[in-house]
């Protein structure tokens, strides 16, 4: 059994995968959990005293070495995914032009394990494509990935990733506003998508539920179809927490892929 681990900033992923990666998670049980110290016990309590195989680790949080170690003892392989590890990988695999790892090349210093799983992830799923990547979570990350050619060699297509953005998360803008104003209450925006179709908020709020719906979900929803404006030959992958929703806002323009940083992690596996 293969262990991946997605530690984010608000919640935590966990995927069992089957000994032999396979593509897009295939045979994996994907769990959720509130915190950190959850998704660890319950690994622990799914492996009933077994090791993993392989345990791969992304963690956006403050390094934990205790974390690490605890990890270490349950896997007969461990796999910390940082700038460190993506930056040895290079080296000692030297990858071709065109190879998916190659999109890992190029990234700028500081870059979070998440970003650089699902960027990883992207491209092994749609390789060699010019590509818009949205990862909705506590933040809303936005990746450019190219199908780039050398002057020097036109017929040589390889993966590069030109840069990004990094803006409020949808429950992030809840909350500030909530935290920065006086009268503002926090309202869950999972409650108002539950009841409402996103196709329909309008973009003049008739009270305060509707009008924080229409700054901040319409608000996404406008940033997303402004970036597709702009660059419209890419293909727009949409991944995270309401990837599903903001999908339904485009009528069929983009494909959702809400466990692209496992993804990543998973094809991680059968580079070691």
């Amino acid at each position: 059994m293969n262990i991946l681990i997605d530690i984010g900033n608000t919640s935590c992923k966990v995927a069992f995968c089957p000994a032999q990666p396979s593509q897009r998670l295939a045979g994996a049980d994907v769990m959720r959990f509130s915190t950190q110290k959850e998704s660890i016990s319950y690994v622990r309590k799914r492996l009933e005293g077994r090791k993993a195989d392989t345990i791969v680790l992304s963690n956006v949080r403050k390094r934990s070495v205790y974390l690490e170690k605890k990890l270490e003892r349950m896997c007969a392989r461990f796999v910390n995914f940082d700038e460190e590890f993506v930056a040895d990988l290079l080296k000692s695999k030297a990858p071709a032009p065109s190879d998916p790892l190659t999109v890992l090349a190029h990234m700028p210093l500081g870059m979070g394990a998440d970003r650089m799983a699902a960027i990883f992830g992207a491209e092994v799923l749609y390789p060699l494509q010019d590509k818009l990547v949205f990862d909705f979570g506590t933040a809303t990350t936005v990746e450019f990935i190219d199908a780039a050619r050398d002057a020097a060699a036109p017929d040589v297509v390889y993966p590069y990733y030109r840069g990004g953005s990094i803006s409020l998360g949808l429950r992030t803008r809840y909350r500030a506003l909530s935290y920065y104003t006086a009268k503002i209450p926090y309202l869950n925006p999972d409650d108002f998508l539950d009841s409402h179709d996103i196709r329909s908020i309008d973009c003049i709020g008739y009270d305060l539920d509707t009008a924080l719906a229409a700054g901040n979900i319409l608000g996404i929803v406008f940033e997303i179809k402004g970036y597709v404006a702009a660059h419209p030959s890419r293909k727009l992958i949409l991944t995270g927490g309401n990837s599903v929703r903001f999908a339904e806002a485009l009528d069929g323009k983009a494909t959702v892929e809400q466990d692209l940083v496992l993804i990543g992690l998973e094809a991680v596996i059968e580079l070691l």
